[in-house]
């Protein structure tokens, strides 16, 4: 039988009338309707909640709800609310809904959804809503995520079946705006994209440790400084692998440990994997938790210096050999400056005829040169001082008694109590031994790189073919040297790559560009695929033409395979991406439950039956009963809604308490609605503890880092940079911070720009002047930072390592003499370079 409005209008107006409630036969006097017929109306009331029955012994009294209307509930709330009937007309939309579509609500009712402004709103994404809403008419609840692209906003949506007061079928829209929590999930990503673009490409290892020394994380560079996988030295204890004589250095560093001085750097030895011990130089900084204060972690850059310790060995012994050599050199050598004899060995007072009791020290280095040639001298003490390379002079010098020797003299610029000086050796050979041992040293790290084993190496010549492979490139391909040379290029190459690198190939060999990178595939010798990355350059003939072309080779299947693991994971994640709704309460003033919606009633763990008329004290732990019933009051008090956030369970939740207000202005019900929060105040923890992570492992690197942008200004640098080139240095330009000295015949590279062009790491060697205006030396790393939302690189990251000390030491090393301002000899007081420190 078809229900009919004006029975059930009148059945309320009859209960209206009488809000002590009616029992089924008074309902019949006085509507004259029969029993079954009223109880079929009654049950269609208590179905849709607008009639409730409570029993008294054998009777049944009929009363109505006493609630808030749905649609006063929905208007409050912050999601996008909307209902439609079964033929798709819009019956209801909320205050957020009409302001986010810019219309009115008399341009959405009664209109069939595909004739409002939500189609234009919705652009691509109505489609699908449509097509989920016309599922949820038939039955069918629906939860997902609607990308709404040119407005840039995505939304959690859920479409649930709703049945209407006159028994109609429907459904309810709920849309919740999640764009900031995708943004907010993406700068994680970035965040920890940055730090495994420093940690895995970085030279130094990088490392984490419990505080009980417990390796926890380790960056592949274990692999190269102690020849271990980091998954061999991850769980193990740090002592495990250090020698027994430096055991006690961490407990030492770990005893001095606190807030105030949370950072050290120690120098200890190591065993490496096939045995040898290693000498490592650790930065480490202790972590500690914000809220606790509690030591919860240790953060470590360490790298590798034992060739600086071998060479600070030699560099003694050098120096100690220097100065012996010197004192009982044949040959004089004479130290002045400012024009003043600071140092003669005994050779050089027996030339000049003189005793070291004569007070010839002090004396102008020009009172023992004969006039004719003074300006010769003179010029050459002033290129010395500059760092010019001045020949061998053929010149005449004056003996205290007048007399003249004829004498072959050569002056180099040295540091004596840190100032410039010039040490002159007499009758010296000493530049053809340095031009053969500069040959020599020359050749033995041209081979030393060519067979070094992180990249494969070939060299080809347009006419010869092969000239020339390393070891690492045959372990890439699987060939020995004699197969390879018997193939060509493309033989090797996949040939899906064929094309793209024959074009940049003729390109190179045309002259429109000097080199080129590219990743590639090439087929072994046991047919497996690899993937690598090549750059490819070449020498030209003083006529243009291409003299040879040098290749480097970088096994990276590795990280391709990795790079797909993580886009197969990412995208894993994200379809199993879901956002709560909210939950919704009414209240009166003892706090007892009104009313609630399913999701308040399954995060309480009951039936939403089970919970209406309990307090809502009792289902809430007491301490946050007793906050929530201060919050209640002061809705109360004040008539204003509050908001509040706090934690039950291990969940978080932000929660509003709006005030119900009668027709007399007082305030009858508490509207509470509480939005689980957790995912967003787990994300910002962690958001904070990535950025804590990255900024702690930046500042503990003790290389100068930048970051620049594509108009080569730097937009942040860690504090060892300040030290090096100033405080200044954020917000100037690179060539304006950094005063580089380069070859007048080879331009300087910017590895910034190279790195803009083609997003891949860029490495050299450079020579920069810091603030204090000492040369310096550098091995450069250059690499994309961060890239825009379309991949295009938009920061470049430059990492710095002085190597100063290292190329000094083995050039002094390498010469045989040594660097005069480490030398102890008779009448020379020595002093270090000034320190950035």
């Amino acid at each position: 039988m078809a229900l009919k409005k004006e029975i059930t209008a009148k059945i309320r107006d009859l209960l209206r009338q009488n809000p002590q409630g009616l029992n089924i036969t008074a309902i019949v006097h006085n509507i004259n309707i029969n029993r079954n017929t009223a109880g079929r109306y009654l049950e269609n009331l208590m179905v849709s909640g607008q009639v409730e029955m409570r029993q008294f012994g054998m009777a049944k009294i009929y009363r109505l709800a006493q609630r808030v209307p749905l649609s006063a509930m929905l208007s409050i709330s912050s999601e996008l609310i909307m209902l439609l009937d079964r033929s798709m007309r819009v019956i209801y939309a909320n205050d957020p809904l009409l302001q986010f579509c810019g219309t009115a609500r008399k341009d959405l009712y009664g209109k069939n959804i595909e004739y409002t402004p939500f189609v234009t709103v919705f652009d691509d994404a109505f489609d699908s809503l449509k097509k989920q809403i016309r599922a949820g008419i038939s039955g069918k609840e629906w939860y997902g995520e609607l990308s709404l692209q040119r407005k840039g906003v995505v939304f959690a949506c859920r479409i649930t079946p709703v049945v209407f007061e006159e028994g109609q079928r429907g459904v309810s829209v709920l849309l919740e705006n999640i764009t900031e929590r995708k943004q907010a999930e993406r700068t994680i990503q970035e965040s920890e994209r940055q730090f495994r673009l420093l940690a895995e490409n970085s030279l130094d290892m990088i490392h984490r440790h419990t505080p009980d020394d417990v390796c926890i994380y380790i960056s592949p560079a274990s692999k190269t400084i102690l020849g271990y996988d980091p998954d061999e030295l991850i769980g193990r204890p740090v002592s495990e692998v250090l020698h027994p004589d430096d055991a006690h250095i961490v407990p030492e560093y770990k005893s001095r440990l606190n807030r105030k001085n949370h950072t050290a750097k120690i120098s200890c030895r190591a065993r490496h994997r096939d045995g040898h011990y290693v000498w490592l130089e650790s930065v480490l900084q202790a972590i500690f938790d914000d809220k606790t204060g509690e030591f919860v972690e240790i953060y470590g850059v360490t790298r590798d210096i034992t060739e600086q310790k071998k060479a600070d060995i030699a560099l003694h012994e050098s120096e100690d050999r220097y100065r012996s050599l010197v004192e009982i050199s044949p040959d004089p050598v004479i130290l002045h400056r400012n024009g003043k004899i600071v140092y003669m060995n005994p050779v050089a007072f027996r030339l000049i005829g003189a005793s070291p009791s004569d007070a010839v020290i002090g004396k102008n280095i020009l009172d023992f040169i004969h006039p004719d040639f003074r300006n010769v001298v003179k010029k050459n003490i002033n290129k010395d001082l500059q760092g010019d390379r001045t020949p061998p002079t053929e010149l005449t010098m004056v003996r205290i008694d007048g007399t003249p020797v004829v004498v072959e003299g050569r002056g180099v610029r040295t540091i004596i109590d840190g100032k410039p000086a010039v040490q002159v050796a007499i009758r010296d050979i000493t530049g053809r031994k340095k031009a053969e041992q500069a040959l020599r040293q020359s050749e033995a790290r041209f081979r030393s790189y060519f067979d070094m084993p992180l990249h494969g190496i070939a060299i080809t010549s347009p006419e010869k073919g092969w000239l020339q492979v390393n070891d690492r490139i045959c372990s890439i391909l699987g060939y020995t040297r004699d197969e390879i040379v018997r193939l060509t290029w493309e033989e090797m190459t996949h040939p899906d790559d064929l094309a793209a690198d024959s074009e940049q190939f003729n390109r190179l060999l045309c002259g429109e560009i000097e080199q080129y990178t590219l990743d590639k595939r090439f087929i072994r010798k046991d047919g497996r695929v690899i993937w690598t990355s090549i750059a490819v350059g070449c020498v030209r003939k003083p006529d243009g033409t291409v003299d040879y072309i040098v290749g480097l080779m970088e096994d990276i299947t590795g990280r391709k395979r990795a790079e797909q693991a993580m886009r197969e994971s990412e995208a894993t994640a994200r379809a199993l991406i879901n956002a709560p709704t909210d939950s919704i309460l009414l209240l009166d003033a003892q706090g007892v439950i009104l009313d609630l919606n399913e999701t308040a009633a399954l995060r309480f763990g009951k039936r939403r039956g089970e919970l209406i008329g309990v307090l809502a004290d009792s289902v809430i732990p007491t301490d946050i009963a007793r906050a929530r019933r201060s919050m209640i009051s002061q809705v109360y008090d004040t008539r204003s809604p509050v908001r509040f956030e706090d934690e039950r369970n291990g969940v978080w939740y932000d929660t509003v308490a709006y005030p119900v207000i009668d027709e007399a202005g007082e305030v009858k019900k508490v509207a509470v609605i509480a939005r689980d929060i957790t995912n967003r105040m787990r994300t910002e923890e962690a958001l904070r503890q990535s950025e804590g992570k990255l900024h702690a492992m930046l500042q503990s690197i003790t290389d100068p880092m930048t970051m620049m942008d594509e108009n080569l200004t730097i937009i942040w640098a860690n504090d060892t940079a300040k030290r090096y080139f100033g405080a200044d240095i954020v917000g100037r330009k690179c060539y304006e911070a950094f005063h580089q000295r380069q070859n007048p015949c080879e331009p300087s590279p910017c590895l910034t720009l190279k790195a803009f062009g083609d997003g891949k790491m860029h490495r050299h060697e450079t020579t920069v002047i810091d603030r204090e205006g000492t040369t310096r030396f550098f091995d450069c790393t250059a690499n994309v930072a961060l890239r825009d939302e379309h991949g295009r690189p938009t920061a470049v990251l430059e990492i710095s390592r002085d190597c100063t000390d290292l190329k000094r030491a083995k050039e002094a090393l390498h010469k045989g003499t040594g660097d005069v301002r480490h030398t102890d000899a008779p009448g020379i007081r020595t002093k270090k370079a000034p320190s950035l420190n």
